[in-house]
């Protein structure tokens, strides 16, 4: 698959609540930068869906809120590298939430998470 991100991910383990129009999930995000992340689930929803986004960053107790659209999903893994899951831009996060992120993956660069 091509690179088209502009902001490296870093890895982590999320525990995210999405929704999209009608249903709710629950899952873990395995990757995280200030532009998105890529949500690890058996049952990836297909690009273009947009999906509405909760999710705690470590050692903070505000939920970070946004909307995202998912880029990409992969159903049907090539190899046992790759997992289930789809790769979510964030497309309304705040100014302050996008700090929040940097500044945590900063620590984590730094190991202090």
């Amino acid at each position: 698959m091509k690179e088209n991100r502009k902001h490296q991910r870093t890895p982590v383990i999320l525990r995210v609540d999405y929704r999209d129009i009608d249903t709710f999930f629950t899952s873990f995000a395995e990757n995280l930068s200030e532009g998105g992340m890529f949500i690890s689930t058996n049952r990836p929803l297909s690009p273009g869906t947009t999906l509405f986004l909760e999710f705690l960053l470590p050692d903070s107790s505000l939920k970070i809120k946004t909307r995202g659209e998912v880029m990409w999903s992969r159903k049907d893994p090539k190899s046992h590298v790759e997992k289930r899951g789809m790769g979510i831009r964030f497309e309304e996060l705040s100014r302050e939430d996008r700090a929040k992120i940097n500044t945590m993956i900063q620590r984590m660069k730094q190991g202090l998470t």
